[in-house]
């Protein structure tokens, strides 16, 4: 049985980072197939993925795609704490930490159960066996209005700080790259738009998918000069 935390390790610019973050476990376990030995396929028409840092609009996100589908949205936060693989409290940053072969098995039961599409939204999508994932998208927002989200939700400064790095790094992006591939990931800046014209967005996307640019964060701060705002030394 596997008990870990979240972290991430991000080399090649003047800034190295290391930190705790919810979507990443990059330099542990990260193809939940590889993991295993096996290769699973559910039984079910598809898995629609929405992941992104805290404060991107995951949960309003995906709950409007689901009525708008008419399929049923599980949320993995909830179904680890449901399932009992919250193993213990991070304490210092405020979070749980997470058994990911309990969690494994949970999503497994779970979409097993369901033999139809449906939508997860959370931090641990990557924790999705791949065969059952139709499409994923990462939602993103500017580091500066992220800072502003999560503030308002009454985060602690260094709560606020270690997912405003994540996000300018892209650690939710690159996590789900490296577990589904380039051509299932499709990111959708939620910054100035209201969660239903995110939907709107995805809906058409999965209509006539296009993968489009990838958002980088860093290089946009770096040619404003601001950089340093977001990221700590």
């Amino acid at each position: 049985m596997i008990t870990i935390t979240f972290a991430s390790y991000i080399i090649g610019h003047r800034h190295s980072v290391f930190f705790y973050h919810l979507c990443s476990r990059r330099f542990l376990t990260r193809d939940t197939n590889a993991l295993f030995g096996i290769s699973i396929q559910f039984d079910i028409m598809s898995v629609i993925l929405i992941g992104g840092s805290p404060g991107t609009g995951k949960t309003k996100v995906a709950s409007i795609l689901g009525a708008k589908l008419n399929v049923e949205v599980i949320s993995l936060t909830t179904l680890a704490d449901k399932a009992g693989c919250v193993s213990m409290k991070d304490m210092v940053r405020d979070t749980g930490i997470i058994n990911e072969d309990c969690l494994v098995d949970a999503i497994i039961k779970e979409v097993e159960e369901k033999r139809r599409r449906v939508v997860l939204e959370g931090h641990y999508i990557d924790l999705v066996p791949s065969g059952s994932v139709e499409i994923i998208f990462i939602l993103r927002a500017h580091p500066a209005v992220l800072r502003e989200r999560l503030t308002k939700r009454g985060y602690t400064e260094s709560k606020v700080n270690e997912n405003v790095e994540a996000e300018v790094i892209g650690v939710c992006q690159l996590d789900a790259l490296d577990s589904f591939g380039e051509e299932k990931v499709i990111e959708i800046d939620t910054s100035h738009k209201h969660p239903s014209d995110s939907v709107d967005t995805i809906l058409e996307l999965m209509k006539n998918p296009t993968r489009g640019n990838r958002i980088d964060w860093m290089q946009q701060l770096e040619q404003e000069g601001r950089l340093d705002d977001f990221l700590r030394d």
